[in-house]
């Protein structure tokens, strides 16, 4: 498996880490992955089209602006998810999209039931700030998932999988 796959997962593993304990998305996690992305095109082992990426990234720019700006998201999850369009390109935006935002859902279905539900099992104070009341919901948790699934099927052309992705469905699905 190519490095800049293997970076990227474990980039959304850090991600999932930060927004669950801490509800940030750190900038510099950001910033890396859109650095990292001319790197995985001058190496890939195919053409990228990557004029079609940045429309992609251009069209969630302009999209998250105006959510952030409604505030409707936070700046950590938009830039997140403008950065991971460049990755996933025009092409799979709208899968992307689809799947950060039924991820997103069940998530917040999840969260809801277990902070009504887990207070009455533990002492309010004993449990993690995710799980207590009236706080935010770490979407970053779904935005990665999302492109995760979508790194895992081989479907972003600067990260390929080859054969690994064909031994880690298998040992998953075992």
């Amino acid at each position: 498996m190519p490095i800049i796959t293997i970076i990227l997962l474990i980039s959304m593993l850090v991600v999932i880490y930060f927004d669950a304990t801490r509800f940030i998305i750190p900038n510099w996690l950001v910033g890396f992955l859109l650095a990292l992305y001319p790197v995985a095109v001058f190496f890939a082992p195919v053409p990228i089209d990557w004029q079609h990426d940045l429309l992609g990234f251009l069209g969630a720019f302009a999209v998250g602006y105006v959510i952030f700006a409604l505030n409707i998201m936070g700046g950590g999850d938009v830039k997140l998810i403008i950065v991971l369009a460049l990755w996933v390109g025009l092409g799979k935006l709208a899968d992307f999209g689809l799947d950060f935002a039924l991820l997103g859902g069940v998530l917040t279905i999840i969260l809801l039931t277990l902070r009504a539900t887990m207070p009455a099992i533990i002492t309010p104070e004993k449990l993690p700030r995710v799980l207590k009341k009236r706080e935010p919901v770490p979407y970053g948790l779904a935005i990665s998932a999302a492109f995760l699934i979508i790194l895992m099927n081989g479907q972003i052309p600067a990260a390929p999988l080859g054969e690994f992705a064909s031994i880690l469905k298998q040992q998953l699905l075992n």
